[in-house]
């Protein structure tokens, strides 16, 4: 048996692996880095609130709300239950849900604030 070339082989696969392993920790310090920089639920309900009261101070009665449309301008992925779930949150007496679906969760989610 030629050892030599078995230990090489074997050498060759650990190295292999090695490499591997070194990838996927590195994938997951990424993720890892993502999820701390992804915007909180309270962070989302700020923004709503803060439309809404530039919409007061510029004079206007009522506000409407897509949920598509703050999922755009906050640049989130993936996010469109969360901001669904802050929309819904952010509602006062009087407010009107224009357009809603069955799952609730849809970039079509249409609410009216009243000022």
């Amino acid at each position: 048996m030629n050892y030599e070339k078995i230990i090489v082989e074997l050498l060759s696969r650990i190295q292999t692996l090695e490499e591997k392993v070194d990838l996927l920790m590195e994938k997951k310090s990424n993720n890892e880095k993502e999820d701390e920089e992804k915007m909180t639920m309270e962070q989302i309900r700020e923004y709503i609130r803060e439309l809404k009261r530039q919409a007061r101070a510029s004079g206007k009665k009522s506000l409407i709300l897509i949920s598509g449309d703050v999922h755009k301008d906050l640049e989130l992925k993936d996010r469109m239950p969360s901001v669904c779930n802050a929309m819904r949150q952010c509602m006062n007496l009087g407010d009107v849900v224009l357009h809603t679906t069955p799952s609730g969760k849809s970039s079509t989610i249409e609410i009216e604030y009243k000022l």
